[in-house]
């Protein structure tokens, strides 16, 4: 008993392990800010909206890698999904569930059902130079829907660290973003059979045409010429804050 009571005294007396700090570059074009609690990551712009014949864009994806859906994405990475994940997880954010849609085949009118993306919630943005200095923009408010003029940014979205699912393939495991290319979603690739996305969205929006959701295209003057270097920046927004804010208001009740 006294032998157990001072192996448990000296356990609670250790010293806990000091958060990380700086900056680490785990894999080549991710880094890893724990000061701005910040997954930074490479690419680059894989849609010419200036080419003559093709002017208008279908965009389905912020980000893609491994140039599965680059026609349709607001940046390439030059990294793979897996290494996206693998960051975030050194920011000590744990991967919730991904978003999907799932329909039911077996009834006539074949319903859907919209599933939101779980996880820590992240603030997406891209850094690149536009005329000559650096910014900071927000994706969400490089596209827009033709039909109603509403662009992304209006309908308030938010992103999820689902993780993606793995699935089964040929004998093989594979991680979905991976298969799909889908890191960062706008809309959501996820079925019945798993979610696809790194980084989930909501709205929970299908991609096929034919769903009912808007078709989101891109307004040519606010995306970057093709190839231009960009910076996928994915920023925790920590709970703690949001409780702290909540404190602060429930005093003020009182």
């Amino acid at each position: 008993m006294i032998a157990t009571l001072c192996i448990a005294a000296a356990l609670h007396t250790q010293p806990e392990s000091p958060k990380p700090e700086g900056r680490v570059e785990p894999f080549p074009g991710v880094v890893v800010d724990y000061d701005t609690r910040t997954v930074e990551v490479d690419g680059f712009v894989p849609v010419d909206v200036s080419h003559e014949e093709t002017p208008e864009i279908w965009i389905e994806l912020i980000a893609e890698a491994h140039g599965v859906r680059d026609f349709e994405a607001l940046i390439s990475l030059d990294t793979e999904a897996r290494n996206v994940h693998a960051a975030l997880l050194m920011l000590g954010l744990e991967p919730g569930s991904p978003g999907r849609i799932e329909v039911d085949n077996t009834l006539p009118d074949q319903p859907m059902t919209k599933v939101d993306p779980t996880g820590p919630e992240l603030r997406v943005r891209f850094r690149f130079e536009r005329d000559g200095e650096t910014v900071i923009e927000d994706p969400c408010t490089w596209v827009f829907d033709p039909e109603t003029d509403t662009v992304f940014s209006d309908l308030n979205p938010r992103f999820y660290f689902g993780g993606s699912s793995f699935r089964t393939f040929a004998g093989e495991e594979w991680y979905m973003a991976r298969a799909e290319g889908t890191v960062v979603g706008l809309c959501t690739f996820g079925t019945i059979d798993g979610g696809a996305e790194t980084v989930g969205c909501t709205p929970v929006l299908s991609p096929h045409s034919d769903a009912g959701d808007p078709v989101w295209y891109t307004i040519n003057d606010r995306v970057p010429p093709f190839d231009t270097k960009m910076t996928l920046l994915l920023t925790a927004i920590e709970e703690v804050a949001d409780e702290a804010e909540e404190s602060v208001s429930d005093q003020a009740e009182e």
